[in-house]
């Protein structure tokens, strides 16, 4: 097969799977699919939805989005194709939802419940209106707002304690703070014999009534005894205020046990006035919880501030080698592409730095050489001895990894390069065309001579919310030992869904 032959089979090759990949990412069916069903919601606000946005039931895909229009009444009619498998009931419902917390948004349909109607119709129009779940923009405004109110709060205290008047008045605070303290703590040193003293004298006035009250309680009730023999019963009155001094006398004696009671848990520390007045529990729970509190609201400030700020591409590209030897030092190589998986990584846009890490396989593979000695012995006696080396190459994979560094236009790359150390320069000429320059193996592990490798990329069609970037590229590859050159492309895509995953990591 000639080289031209090899290159459009390649090319053609190239053209079906990116036609593969563009009917999945566009969801285009050949042929009748199954049988779908005409429904129409009304929202008040379908913001982020677009035409051909999943329908799922669920969670489960059971359709999409054919068209969504305005009324005159200012609502959106959202026009669904759903399959016909699942039965809808006079209670359904839809809302919009997000898939994942930064993913892309869809219609979340709630066929109601069994025991509603169902409703039966090619074309069906929902009685009930639609719903729209918060959004990561309504969470950012509240954040906003708290920031605003922070920010409002730390500027007065600027104009309160900024400059050299603000710093002696914090000083002076502080001073006054201490003096206070110390007149506390001397205060309550100076006055613990007087409420020791205080504490056991009512120790000692209700002992003194526990002992009193019962005698006078007796002789209120001889008194009240004999008032009643005496009046005789048709006095009613003198009865009746005999019989309050007795339950008086009663009440009397009780209030003195739970009076002394009580003091005695007070001075013990018992009890919530106790805790209050002789233990600082109350003050160290107050302390880790405020903590707490704290501790948790920076780290939520944190962790999404880190997924606001990190980008994550990733992409898949192949490259056709014309003009690579058919053998290296003697050996066949096992093929003419190198196909990649590539990882771009940008912590934070606000510096300069970002990770690059790629996955390919080698054209030539991994070498294995096999040594075979063979002694052989003629009939005088000499033997003689003839050493065999069979190298043999397998299919081998190259890790690249590096760190980088954005000089625009220009960025610096450092790492490795093919399982190599290396270094690399790319230089950004718009936003369509891309320069690059890497060269590695510098201990000749692999070629007598450092590799060296500069090509081209173009960007075809550039990312869209349904579809990857489109890109090609083409260069020269190793002109220092085998010189081939390479044309092919690929693509490449922005990940939030993995990107928010990785937002959990520490990223210093």
């Amino acid at each position: 097969m000639s080289s031209a032959a090899k290159v459009g089979a390649f090319v053609l090759v190239i053209l079906v799977i990116l036609g593969f990949f563009i009917l999945k990412i566009q969801d285009i069916q050949f042929g009748r699919g199954k049988e779908a069903r005409t429904i129409t919601v009304d929202f008040d606000n379908v913001a982020g939805l677009d035409a051909k946005s999943t329908v799922r039931i669920a969670g489960v895909r059971k359709g999409s989005v054919s068209k969504i229009e305005v009324l005159p009444n200012g609502k959106a009619r959202v026009t669904l194709k759903v399959d016909d498998d699942v039965p809808l009931h006079a209670n359904a419902v839809a809302h919009v939802a997000n898939l994942g917390l930064l993913g892309e948004k869809y219609i979340e349909l709630d066929p109601g419940t069994q025991t509603a109607p169902v409703i039966q119709g090619e074309t069906i129009a929902l009685k009930q209106p639609g719903a729209t779940t918060k959004s990561i923009d309504d969470v950012t405004n509240q954040v906003s707002a708290i920031a605003t109110d922070v920010k409002a709060i730390t500027e007065s205290l600027r104009a309160v304690t900024g400059g050299t008047s603000g710093q002696q008045r914090l000083n002076e605070i502080v001073e006054n703070t201490r003096q206070i303290t110390e007149q506390v703590r001397a205060l309550i040193a100076a006055n613990q014999s007087n409420m020791n003293a205080t504490m056991a004298n009512a120790r000692a006035v209700s002992d003194e009534l526990r002992t009193t009250i019962p005698r006078l309680a007796e002789s209120i009730e001889k008194v009240a005894n004999s008032l009643g023999g005496t009046i005789g019963e048709n006095r009613q009155d003198v009865r009746v205020i005999a019989e309050n001094l007795r339950k008086l006398s009663g009440d009397l004696k009780t209030t003195t046990d739970n009076l002394d009671s009580i003091t005695g848990q007070v001075r013990s520390g018992e009890g919530t006035v106790g805790k209050l007045l002789y233990s600082s529990e109350a003050h160290d729970r107050l302390t880790t919880a405020l903590t707490a509190v704290e501790s948790g609201v920076n780290e939520l400030k944190n962790t999404l501030s880190r997924v606001t700020r990190m980008t994550l591409d990733l992409g898949m590209k192949a490259d056709y080698y014309a003009g690579l030897p058919k053998s290296a030092n003697g050996v066949a190589k096992l093929g003419n592409s190198r196909a990649a998986v590539t990882l771009n990584l940008v912590p934070n846009p606000e510096r300069n730095r970002f990770y690059h890490v790629e996955l390919a396989d080698d054209p030539y593979g991994k070498r294995n050489d096999k040594t075979t000695e063979l002694t052989t012995i003629d009939p005088t006696g000499h033997s003689s001895t003839t050493t065999t080396i069979e190298s043999r190459f397998e299919r081998g994979y190259l890790v690249s990894a590096q760190a980088g560094w954005s000089l625009q236009p220009f960025s610096v790359r450092l790492g490795l390069f093919d399982s190599t150390g290396g270094a690399g320069i790319d230089w950004r000429f718009n936003d369509r065309i891309r320069v690059t320059g890497e060269a590695f193996d510098f201990g000749s592990r692999r070629d007598n001579n450092a590799h060296v490798r500069l090509y081209g990329e173009y960007v075809v069609r550039r990312e869209k919310p349904r579809t990857p970037l489109i890109f090609v590229s083409s260069g020269i590859d190793n002109p220092l030992n085998k010189t081939a050159f390479t044309f092919g492309g690929g693509l490449r895509w922005r990940d939030d869904d993995l990107k928010y995953l990785l937002g959990s990591i520490p990223i210093k």
